[in-house]
């Protein structure tokens, strides 16, 4: 391990404060977690990524720029950075001292061609249109005018372009060449992280180890930004039923697990439960290109006839409270126009349905039961609906049909969540449009969004995502039900691990004894 400080202390120091004799021939306690979808790639951001791609490239690939805890955002792989006056020009100096896993030192031409690559349609990223202007900046080209910086230059001002680069989802990571075989063909990731990509068995487990090599940053850990130490391996275990991982981790074969409700092991003093509050968003969708929800008359009856706070209460065990607003309420952004949203009100309902033209015809509300809350929530719906009248079934459907109907349109009514987004405007924006997964066609509502584009005044901001609510709730695209939080359970041979508003698992700066 390269020597060098972290907060005050060198990193050999800081490691024997958290417990660990690093040695390098020394075996490092393996940390296991256990999950129920494995990544179906190794590239971050690639067009078949999921959830768990995003865990653990985190892990192993860096940006220029990194979310701290409160979701703001800090240096990474960049010192510092400039903007220009006119707010189209980013200059990064990177930081001396980084090297890739295989040892080659970061330069500002590596993190050209990281770039080059991603937008190439070859590369299969998926978030290019990020970087086109279709739902981020417009990036006309990079440039690295010296070795230790890197020059971005935009289109048009864009007030999101860091929190862009900072993506958990869809990363901007700097990748050394050495990532792709000589024909251009993806390999494996050979990035900055305190963890490199080890050993991967499909259907089975994937391992990561520490990078020896890792230069941490000297600023205090905050969510993926600041100091990251690896004392531990992390081997992510595939189990797919909730029951053989609860039963895992009881008999200590596994250490963590994300659990729910239904997959809760009883008290004991040999685990913790953790619940994680975060940014995601709980609601159910209506297709309002087809009768009869076409009709906002139909729309609204539908709204009435739900009892909001109870169904979120009885989908979580009474853990989360309704709220209506695609702005989470851990954002800085919230106040108390985003609590504005609909009330029970049976007679209104009645109204609203003879005023449509209703005549019984059976609603599909879709879901599935892996995820047993989404399933909870469509059955409370049904029972509210049948009780004002409405006719409602549900069909339940593999997690993966569900998503390609989500995608494709295909749905009446559907229970779904929305993965946290770091700024309103961006959960705005993916609900907005006329692609057959938007859910929202406002004209004005677009207008708006694109009017704050380049406008970095949190004042403006907020003001522009109270009207934007306040014109959902008038239209009735979607009913934001709540914000979704997580249980996990850590063994208590784990030390130092931390949930946090995007509630992805970090297992830098964690130990185990």
């Amino acid at each position: 391990m390269n020597m060098c400080k972290v907060y005050g202390y060198s990193c050999l120091a800081l490691l024997g404060m958290l417990g660990i004799a690093f040695v390098h021939a020394a075996p490092l306690p393996e940390l296991r977690f256990a999950d129920v979808i494995e990544t179906p790639t190794s590239m971050p951001g690639h067009r078949s990524r999921n959830t768990a791609t995003d865990t653990v490239m985190l892990h192993v690939v860096e940006s220029l720029v990194a979310f701290r805890e409160d979701l703001r955002v800090g240096p990474m792989l960049a010192d510092s950075w400039k903007v220009s006056a006119d707010g189209k020009t980013y200059r990064f100096k990177l930081r001396p001292g980084v090297t890739f896993h295989n040892g080659s030192a970061l330069t500002a031409a590596d993190v050209v061609w990281s770039y080059r690559r991603m937008v190439d349609p070859k590369s299969e990223f998926a978030c290019r249109n990020m970087y086109d202007g279709t739902k981020g900046a417009k990036v006309l080209g990079v440039e690295a005018p010296t070795a230790d910086s890197v020059v971005f230059r935009l289109e048009r001002p864009n007030a999101l372009f860091l929190e862009q680069l900072a993506s958990v989802q869809c990363p901007f990571a700097v990748l050394h060449p050495g990532s792709v075989d000589a024909q251009g063909n993806w390999v494996k990731p050979v990035g900055t992280g305190p963890y490199q990509f080890s050993e991967w068995k499909r259907g089975q487990y994937l391992l990561l180890t520490p990078y020896r090599g890792y230069l941490p940053r000297s600023e205090p850990p905050s969510g993926l930004a600041g100091a990251k130490v690896a004392a531990v391996d992390v081997r992510f275990l595939l189990i797919p039923d909730a029951a053989a991982q609860k039963a895992a981790l009881m008999s200590g074969q596994i250490d963590m697990i994300n659990a729910s409700d239904d997959n809760l092991p009883p008290k004991d003093p040999r685990w913790n439960v953790l619940v994680e509050q975060g940014l995601d968003n709980m609601v159910l969708l209506m297709q309002s290109r087809a009768a009869p929800l076409a009709d906002q008359r139909f729309r609204r009856a539908i709204a009435s006839a739900i009892d909001m706070p109870a169904l979120v209460s009885a989908a979580t065990n009474g853990r989360s409270t309704y709220n209506p607003s695609l702005v989470p309420t851990l954002s800085r952004y919230y106040s108390a126009h985003h609590q504005a949203g609909y009330k029970q009100n049976l007679e209104e309902t009645k109204k609203l349905l003879a005023e449509a033209g209703y005549r019984g015809e059976t609603l599909i509300i879709k879901t599935n039961r892996r995820d047993n809350e989404w399933y909870r929530l469509a059955i409370a719906t049904q029972s509210m609906l049948k009780k004002a009248g409405i006719k409602a079934d549900i069909e339940v459907l593999d997690k993966a049909t569900q998503l390609s109907n989500f995608r494709e349109g295909k749905f009446q009514l559907m229970v779904f969540g929305y993965s946290a987004r770091i700024d309103p405007a961006i959960m705005y924006a993916d609900v907005l449009g006329e692609k057959a997964n938007s859910q929202w066609s406002s004209s004005l509502a677009e207008k708006t969004l694109a009017g704050i584009e380049g406008v970095a005044d949190t004042g403006k901001r907020q003001a522009a995502f109270e009207q934007l609510h306040h014109w959902m709730i008038d239209d009735v695209p979607l009913l934001k039900l709540y914000d979704n939080d997580g249980l996990i359970v850590v063994n208590n041979s784990i030390h130092g691990y931390k949930t946090w508003p995007l509630r992805k698992p970090r297992f830098f700066n964690v130990t185990k004894n």
